[in-house]
């Protein structure tokens, strides 16, 4: 394909309008573009997946107090992982698989910087969207590094299900800890336990959940890596053991209320002498190869399972991937696959 040619056009997520409780349809709006010409240094990436992420609906919020904003009239963000189909950058060649943070679109121009190559020989294309890109790289480094569950120990994995809580507790396991897992759905319980090999899952949506949870941790929780905030963390709290990590990681139950609730029960924190920290992945980006090394190894020998749940379509179908991931229909990381892969 020449770049710039009338041959394709740019088929572009733009937001409409500030969302009202969970994204829909009427809050996007779909342009197709011409896509200019490259200049040099510049290279052309083909989208094949889209990642779809809840805190999405935390940066399209009328509300500047966020590090990051997509304001109405603004392309849509989304990872995407594609194919480079032009270059006019010495540093990557057509054919290259790439990740980058380019929109919710077919085609994205890059200058380079921020590229990341994908080898599709230690994983497939859109695993380096989900379980072996950020999604699994937080887990990783979350549990590897901060919440460091040893053998016998019991953790809370609050939001099991999704692209996060989902290597999260495996990694737990194999550190030899006990893992507990909260999810939405009867369906989701059993894929934790049968396939993902939690040692007990809980359906929060269970009027008795909190019951089964006090019933599954007798002996306490040594560490709660949440995702989810809100109602479920903050009754979490009041089980924390002695001198235990509470890891939080995301907070997708408050992403599209007016108002954000934090937890009441942050006394047990002094009174069990525990700490409760905040987590963000990229502050170890250096180390991204070595995990992937690691995880690709766990991979290779049976130990690690990383899912995806792709929808099919074109870029106009993220909205409705978006609303299905809200309304929990995901095992693992959401995507959205496009023609291309």
């Amino acid at each position: 394909m020449k770049a710039g040619s009338n041959e394709r056009m740019n088929q572009q997520l733009f937001l409409k309008q500030v969302p009202a409780g969970i994204a829909g349809p009427d809050d996007f709006e779909v342009q197709n573009n011409p896509i200019p010409e490259l200049v040099a240094g510049q290279v052309l990436i083909e989208s094949h997946y889209i990642g779809v992420d809840a805190a999405l609906r935390l940066i399209v919020r009328d509300s500047d107090e966020f590090l990051f904003r997509v304001k109405p009239g603004d392309l849509v963000h989304g990872s995407v992982a594609g194919q480079i189909i032009a270059s006019k950058n010495s540093e990557f060649a057509e054919g290259d698989y790439v990740l980058v943070s380019g929109g919710v679109q077919n085609f994205t121009i890059s200058d380079g910087a921020g590229l990341e190559r994908c080898d599709i020989n230690q994983a497939p294309l859109g695993a380096w969207l989900g379980g072996f890109g950020v999604s699994g790289l937080t887990a990783y480094f979350a549990i590897t590094q901060v919440c460091k569950p040893q053998p016998g120990q019991t953790v809370l994995i609050n939001g099991a299900a999704g692209a996060v809580g989902s290597i999260a507790g495996q990694i737990c396991k194999l550190a030899g800890a006990k893992v507990i897992g909260l999810t939405g759905s009867a369906e989701k319980c059993a894929w934790l336990t049968d396939d993902l090999g939690f040692d007990v899952a809980i359906n929060y949506k269970d009027a008795g959940w909190y019951e089964q949870l006090e019933a599954a941790a007798p002996d306490r929780l040594d560490v709660i890596f949440d995702n989810v905030g809100g109602v479920i963390l903050d009754r979490s709290l009041k089980l924390i053991a002695m001198r235990g990590v509470v890891l939080l990681c995301g907070s997708t139950s408050q992403y599209s209320q007016e108002t954000m609730v934090g937890p009441n029960n942050y006394i047990w924190l002094g009174t069990m002498r525990a700490s409760m920290q905040g987590f963000v992945v990229f502050d170890y980006a250096d180390q991204y190869a070595q995990a992937r090394a690691r995880m690709a190894a766990w991979i290779k020998a049976g130990l690690l399972k990383t899912v995806s749940y792709e929808i099919a379509g074109d870029v106009d179908v993220f909205p409705q991937a978006f609303q299905a991931l809200y309304e929990g229909k995901n095992l693992g990381k959401m995507l959205v696959k496009l023609p291309a892969a």
